[in-house]
């Protein structure tokens, strides 16, 4: 009868260190290392570029905008020769300046010939009246007792019975003999006409 023999301590310590080794060997380190690295590269150059990216429209000398080819008063809508697309310096040209074709826009303010056109004084609004409006307002025409208002020009209105002030800073945008006509803002335009039937408005200039 043959009795196997218990392997030897020394056998058992190398064959563990050897499995040891093998795993180390391993080519999955290895491969996951190199995907590291790669999405490290990858992301690195994607920052250069972004970087380089924004460097260029901060140093960018020009832009293309649009200016006056005539004098036009507000409330003109805008049509082909009015304006001229122009090459203009970045750093001296208003943040706002219209860069898309305003053709079919209407102006809210004065331009001069050669101006350069803005978007806070474009709107979609027809009409010289309409188009000085401005955004959530509505125009109400009231009498002004002889008051020597001009267009432009900013009033409280009163209400003529108890003296409530019942709009703030509302702009003038056509005078009439005996009449003046003002924007007045959505939220306080309610009560400027409930006035108006009950008793009348009181225009006051402000600076």
């Amino acid at each position: 009868m043959f009795e196997l023999e218990r392997p030897r301590l020394t056998t058992l310590r190398a064959t563990i260190t050897g499995v040891r080794v093998s795993i180390s060997r391993s080519r999955w380190p290895r491969l996951l290392l190199t995907i590291v690295v790669g999405l490290a590269i990858g992301l690195w150059l994607n920052g250069i570029y972004n970087d380089a990216t924004t460097a260029q429209a901060q140093w960018q000398t020009e832009i293309f905008g649009w200016t006056a080819t005539r004098d036009l008063e507000a409330g003109s809508t805008l049509a082909a020769g009015d304006m001229a697309a122009t090459r203009l310096l970045a750093s001296g040209t208003p943040r706002d300046a219209t860069l898309t074709d305003p053709n079919g826009l209407t102006l809210t303010d004065s331009l001069a010939a050669g101006e350069i056109l803005r978007d806070g004084r474009l709107t979609s609004k027809s009409g010289k009246l309409a188009a000085q409006i401005g955004a959530n307002a509505g125009a109400i025409t009231i009498a002004s007792d002889g008051a020597p208002l001009i267009a432009d020009d900013l009033v409280d209105l009163y209400a003529l019975i108890d003296g409530r002030r019942l709009a703030s800073a509302a702009t003038v945008i056509n005078v009439q003999e005996g009449f003046v006509t003002v924007a007045v803002t959505e939220a306080e335009i309610r009560a400027v006409i409930i006035s108006l039937t009950t008793g009348g408005v009181v225009p006051v200039l402000v600076s």
